[in-house]
């Protein structure tokens, strides 16, 4: 008899650890569905009210960095500032790679081949980094990729 009871204490807790594990992994599991379902990716610049400031192209010209001024939201809860994005023409696929709230400046330049250097007169908050490095088809529709790094200018941003 001491046995058996032994046993089905031993088997009821695993159970219920097996049920908590079940249970934590599925609520997990169902707010990743969610944050992913409901993550805010922005219209492309086209698609929104923005205008052109600056295009830069890679050296083989199979991909385009754009810097944007941008008023997005309706007239009660509206943003307006600047984005940076890689646009891929033969792909014709657009991807954000940095965001900042209206301010003195923002420019982009190559830094090496392969490096984008983000000037910017902004404070480390109001400039969002949405991707350190993306990958882009060059024009032998190989993978290349593109760093971003990002240099604060006290003055004036350099063009």
């Amino acid at each position: 008899m001491g046995i058996v009871s032994f046993v089905s204490r031993i088997t009821r807790r695993l159970g219920l650890w097996f049920l908590a594990a079940g249970i934590t992994l599925a609520v997990m599991f169902t707010a990743v569905l969610i944050y992913k379902l409901t993550v805010f990716e922005p219209e492309p610049p086209v698609a929104a009210n923005c205008q052109s400031l600056q295009l830069i192209t890679t050296a083989d010209t199979a991909a385009e960095i754009h810097v944007y001024d941008c008023q997005r939201g309706n007239s009660g809860n509206s943003w307006q500032g600047f984005e940076v994005w890689l646009f891929e023409p033969s792909a014709n696929d657009w991807l954000r790679i940095a965001t900042a709230e209206q301010g003195p400046c923002l420019t982009v330049a190559w830094q090496r081949n392969g490096e984008l250097a983000i000037h910017h007169g902004h404070s480390r908050g109001a400039l969002n980094i949405a991707k350190a490095s993306v990958i882009y088809d060059d024009a032998n529709g190989r993978p290349a990729t593109i760093s971003v790094t990002t240099e604060r200018e006290e003055k004036e941003c350099p063009l």
